[in-house]
């Protein structure tokens, strides 16, 4: 009998977890919207509290090395908690993704005035946005996987196209410049230049070559994709320095380039600096490349080099130039925990005219600058956290911060982060930019 009421218990539990894995598979696949948020909250929470990965399957070795319960709350290295965070009103709105939750439009740190139906998308807390349109259209993208799309302000797709995105994107008329990339095996699949490079020593099955992908904002039709590496190798400078990044550091032939910010510059941008550098089109394109800390500005029409920024800077993200002439990286100090910088560079002759650091400001990943008008926003992604750098004259002299979000929630938040009192929850942010008010023609 024992045995019977066992094997009769271990039924009815087994039933029980069948049900539950019928009706969210349904809930998902039907659009029942309010069974499938309801269970995809207790799902998230039980993730959280078990530090483990249900989108996996058990037999993983990346899960099999998580599946530990950590007893001890991991602290954010946060400058706010839940009850002292900013809350003052947005001078501009704030479209903003965390890590864990999907993308929002915020009026003020606690108000949220749009957000949009993502039922259309499985897993839609890894969808990333890139670009808000004016009328209310959302570029996004699944994280670093196949999959771009422009759905309009309802979550209706407007287009779709399967081409892979990397990292942040660049918007400029009607054209969309987005960092893709495709693998190689080294040293078997190098060509032309690349076999007289230090890439010939490197033994990787799947090295990541970072393309440009080019598209119609339009109609998500592919304008351009091209691979980068192929056609900088044949400049010197360019040469010399990814062999002297290969051989200092293995990691390197896994991702050599690693571009993580595109940025389209305009014209009033390329009559700017034009005395500073000299420009060989007015199609100029700045791109970052963390592995090798180097940005560049590079020529669409001809296809080369420009001009190199190198080591004033480690593993940094979002070069910006501004309308004096400068240009501004988030430095990211080759992803220190302690502390970042903004670097202001000259470009007349690449060197730091001034930084700005402070005192728990450190994001080890990511990190993103936004200049709206003369106005700096720096999003620390890791801390979750985005200031505005206020100077007394040019940046940086005599500057300060002014803090005007911190992603803090309560104890249900689907995070396994804590705020700096260990008592409530903290996220990250992948990107938070303000848009002007009056361009958005959507919010009534």
């Amino acid at each position: 009998m024992d045995i019977i009421d066992k094997l009769l218990k271990f039924c009815f539990i087994l039933s029980i977890l069948f049900f539950i894995f019928l009706l969210g598979f349904l809930s998902n696949d039907l659009k029942l919207k309010r069974i499938h948020e309801g269970l995809s909250f207790i799902i998230n929470d039980v993730e959280t509290r078990l530090n483990i990965n249900l989108k996996k399957k058990f037999g993983d070795r990346d899960t099999r090395k998580s599946l530990v319960l950590d007893k001890n709350k991991s602290g954010f290295n946060s400058n706010f908690n839940f009850d002292n965070r900013p809350k003052e009103k947005f001078d501009h709105y704030l479209l903003v993704k965390h890590d864990q939750t999907q993308p929002i439009l915020m009026e003020t740190p606690d108000k949220v005035i749009w957000s949009w139906d993502l039922s259309n998308f499985r897993n839609n807390s890894k969808i990333i946005p890139y670009h808000l349109f004016e009328n209310g259209d959302l570029l996004i993208g699944k994280f670093e996987t196949k999959g771009i799309y422009r759905i309009d302000k309802f979550g209706n797709i407007v287009w779709r196209n399967n081409s892979l995105n990397h990292h942040w994107v660049d918007v400029e008329k009607n054209k969309i410049f987005i960092p893709s990339r495709k693998f190689v095996s080294l040293p078997n699949d190098l060509n032309g230049d690349l076999k007289n490079s230090e890439l010939r020593n490197c033994n990787i099955k799947n090295s990541a070559f970072d393309t440009i992908l080019i598209l119609n904002s339009l109609n998500g039709k592919v304008i351009s994709n091209f691979s980068l590496i192929e056609i900088l190798i044949k400049n010197d400078e360019f040469k010399n320095v990814l062999d002297r990044k290969i051989l200092s550091d293995d990691e390197v032939c896994v991702d050599p380039l690693h571009l993580n910010d595109i940025q389209k510059l305009g014209v009033n941008e390329i009559n700017l600096i034009n005395k500073k550098i000299s420009l060989t089109s007015e199609n100029i394109l700045i791109l970052s490349f963390r592995s090798l800390d180097m940005i560049l500005f590079y020529d669409l029409d001809n296809n080369n080099i420009n001009h190199i920024v190198v080591d004033l800077f480690a593993k940094q993200h979002s070069p910006r130039l501004h309308q004096d002439g400068f240009l501004y990286v988030f430095d990211n100090n080759n992803f220190s925990s302690k502390n970042s910088k903004i670097v202001k560079i000259n470009l007349e002759d690449n060197s730091i005219a001034s930084i700005f650091e402070a005192e728990n400001f450190a994001s080890p990943t990511r990190g993103r600058l936004q200049f709206l008008g003369n106005d700096l926003f720096v999003q620390s992604s890791s801390q979750g956290e985005i200031f505005k750098i206020i100077c007394e004259n040019d940046f940086f002299k005599n500057c300060k911060r002014k803090y005007l979000y911190s992603s803090n929630f309560d104890f249900f938040y689907p995070s396994n982060r804590y705020d700096k009192n260990l008592s409530f929850k903290k996220d990250g942010i992948y990107i938070g930019d303000f848009y002007e008010k009056d361009k958005l023609k959507f919010i009534d």
